[in-house]
Protein backbone atom coordinates (compact mmCIF):
# COMPACT_ATOMS: atom_id res chain seq x y z
CA UNK A 1 0.00 0.00 0.00
CA UNK A 2 0.83 3.66 -0.74
CA UNK A 3 -0.05 7.10 0.63
CA UNK A 4 -0.46 8.75 -2.60
CA UNK A 5 -3.93 7.13 -4.25
CA UNK A 6 -6.30 7.55 -6.93
CA UNK A 7 -9.29 8.56 -4.83
CA UNK A 8 -11.92 7.99 -7.45
CA UNK A 9 -10.74 4.78 -7.91
CA UNK A 10 -11.06 3.79 -4.65
CA UNK A 11 -14.67 5.25 -4.14
CA UNK A 12 -15.57 3.12 -7.14
CA UNK A 13 -13.93 -0.28 -5.16
CA UNK A 14 -15.39 0.86 -2.39
CA UNK A 15 -18.75 1.09 -3.81
CA UNK A 16 -18.63 -2.43 -5.38
CA UNK A 17 -17.70 -4.15 -2.14
CA UNK A 18 -20.40 -2.39 -0.47
CA UNK A 19 -23.45 -3.44 -3.27
CA UNK A 20 -21.88 -6.94 -2.86
CA UNK A 21 -21.49 -7.54 1.26
CA UNK A 22 -24.12 -4.61 2.09
CA UNK A 23 -26.93 -5.50 5.14
CA UNK A 24 -29.67 -4.47 2.70
CA UNK A 25 -29.08 -7.55 0.37
CA UNK A 26 -28.68 -10.40 3.31
CA UNK A 27 -32.79 -9.39 4.36
CA UNK A 28 -33.76 -12.65 3.66
CA UNK A 29 -30.56 -14.31 4.83
CA UNK A 30 -30.25 -16.28 7.96
CA UNK A 31 -29.38 -14.97 11.20
CA UNK A 32 -25.52 -15.44 10.66
CA UNK A 33 -25.28 -14.42 7.00
CA UNK A 34 -26.80 -10.95 8.41
CA UNK A 35 -24.25 -10.44 11.22
CA UNK A 36 -21.84 -11.11 8.73
CA UNK A 37 -22.73 -8.71 6.38
CA UNK A 38 -22.95 -5.95 8.77
CA UNK A 39 -19.59 -6.76 9.71
CA UNK A 40 -18.00 -7.18 6.84
CA UNK A 41 -19.71 -3.99 5.96
CA UNK A 42 -19.00 -1.97 8.88
CA UNK A 43 -15.10 -3.03 8.21
CA UNK A 44 -15.19 -1.79 4.45
CA UNK A 45 -16.80 1.41 5.54
CA UNK A 46 -13.95 1.99 8.29
CA UNK A 47 -11.15 1.39 5.86
CA UNK A 48 -13.11 3.29 3.19
CA UNK A 49 -13.04 6.59 5.55
CA UNK A 50 -9.47 5.73 6.60
CA UNK A 51 -8.22 5.60 3.32
CA UNK A 52 -9.55 8.68 1.91
CA UNK A 53 -8.76 11.23 4.50
CA UNK A 54 -5.20 11.51 4.04
CA UNK A 55 -4.32 12.37 7.76
CA UNK A 56 -5.94 8.69 8.74
CA UNK A 57 -4.18 6.93 5.42
CA UNK A 58 -0.71 8.19 6.52
CA UNK A 59 -1.49 7.52 9.85
CA UNK A 60 -2.18 3.43 9.41
CA UNK A 61 0.80 3.83 6.42
CA UNK A 62 3.32 4.68 9.63
CA UNK A 63 1.36 2.50 12.26
CA UNK A 64 1.63 -0.78 10.22
CA UNK A 65 5.24 0.31 8.86
CA UNK A 66 7.55 1.45 12.00
CA UNK A 67 10.06 -0.96 13.02
CA UNK A 68 9.20 -0.19 16.79
CA UNK A 69 6.22 1.37 18.76
CA UNK A 70 8.81 3.73 20.06
CA UNK A 71 9.92 6.75 17.88
CA UNK A 72 11.22 9.62 17.52
CA UNK A 73 8.41 11.89 16.42
CA UNK A 74 9.11 14.90 18.38
CA UNK A 75 8.74 18.25 16.17
CA UNK A 76 12.28 20.62 16.23
CA UNK A 77 12.26 23.30 17.88
CA UNK A 78 11.79 25.64 14.72
CA UNK A 79 8.41 24.40 13.94
CA UNK A 80 7.29 24.59 17.53
CA UNK A 81 8.26 28.30 17.36
CA UNK A 82 6.75 28.75 14.19
CA UNK A 83 3.50 27.10 15.73
CA UNK A 84 3.71 29.61 18.79
CA UNK A 85 4.19 32.76 15.97
CA UNK A 86 1.00 31.59 13.68
CA UNK A 87 -1.27 30.88 16.51
CA UNK A 88 -0.05 34.46 17.51
CA UNK A 89 -0.86 35.96 14.24
CA UNK A 90 -4.39 34.15 14.27
CA UNK A 91 -5.27 36.11 17.46
CA UNK A 92 -3.92 39.41 15.86
CA UNK A 93 -5.91 39.65 12.66
CA UNK A 94 -9.19 37.56 14.09
CA UNK A 95 -11.38 40.00 13.27
CA UNK A 96 -10.23 41.07 9.66
CA UNK A 97 -11.32 38.98 6.94
CA UNK A 98 -8.75 40.19 4.28
CA UNK A 99 -6.07 39.60 6.52
CA UNK A 100 -7.70 35.80 7.68
CA UNK A 101 -8.34 34.82 3.91
CA UNK A 102 -4.71 35.75 3.01
CA UNK A 103 -3.45 33.62 5.97
CA UNK A 104 -5.49 30.93 4.57
CA UNK A 105 -3.32 30.46 1.83
CA UNK A 106 -0.42 30.91 3.30
CA UNK A 107 -1.51 28.11 5.90
CA UNK A 108 -2.86 25.79 2.54
CA UNK A 109 0.40 26.41 1.22
CA UNK A 110 1.98 24.84 4.14
CA UNK A 111 -0.13 22.00 4.22
CA UNK A 112 0.31 21.33 0.58
CA UNK A 113 4.17 21.41 1.20
CA UNK A 114 4.04 19.02 4.02
CA UNK A 115 1.78 16.88 2.53
CA UNK A 116 4.20 16.77 -0.87
CA UNK A 117 7.03 15.81 1.49
CA UNK A 118 4.55 13.15 3.46
CA UNK A 119 3.82 11.53 0.23
CA UNK A 120 8.07 11.24 -1.24
CA UNK A 121 8.73 9.89 2.66
CA UNK A 122 6.04 7.41 2.71
CA UNK A 123 5.89 6.32 -1.03
CA UNK A 124 9.46 6.32 -1.95
CA UNK A 125 11.98 6.84 1.14
CA UNK A 126 10.37 4.52 3.20
CA UNK A 127 11.24 6.85 6.16
CA UNK A 128 8.16 5.81 8.65
CA UNK A 129 9.91 8.21 11.76
CA UNK A 130 10.27 11.15 9.42
CA UNK A 131 7.06 10.65 7.85
CA UNK A 132 5.56 10.57 12.29
CA UNK A 133 7.40 14.18 12.43
CA UNK A 134 5.81 15.52 9.34
CA UNK A 135 2.47 14.38 9.98
CA UNK A 136 2.51 15.59 13.73
CA UNK A 137 3.06 19.10 11.84
CA UNK A 138 0.33 18.51 8.98
CA UNK A 139 -2.14 17.89 11.91
CA UNK A 140 -1.18 21.34 13.73
CA UNK A 141 -1.63 22.97 10.36
CA UNK A 142 -4.57 20.83 9.76
CA UNK A 143 -6.27 21.76 13.29
CA UNK A 144 -4.95 25.82 12.62
CA UNK A 145 -6.84 25.85 8.91
CA UNK A 146 -9.78 24.82 10.66
CA UNK A 147 -9.17 27.55 13.22
CA UNK A 148 -9.14 29.96 10.24
CA UNK A 149 -11.64 28.60 8.23
CA UNK A 150 -14.39 28.93 11.50
CA UNK A 151 -13.48 32.72 12.29
CA UNK A 152 -13.73 33.50 8.74
CA UNK A 153 -17.36 32.05 8.44
CA UNK A 154 -18.01 33.88 11.97
CA UNK A 155 -17.29 37.28 10.24
CA UNK A 156 -19.17 36.48 7.10
CA UNK A 157 -22.14 35.25 9.04
CA UNK A 158 -21.60 38.65 10.91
Amino acid sequence: MQFNIDLNRLQKSYRIIQAEIHPDKFVSANQLEKEQSLIKSTEVNDAYQTLKDPIKRAKYLIKINLESEKNDSTLPPEFLIQQMEWEEHLESISEQLKELEQFKLLIDGEYQKAMSGLEILCDKDKNWNHAMKILNKIQFIDKLNFKITNQINLIEIK
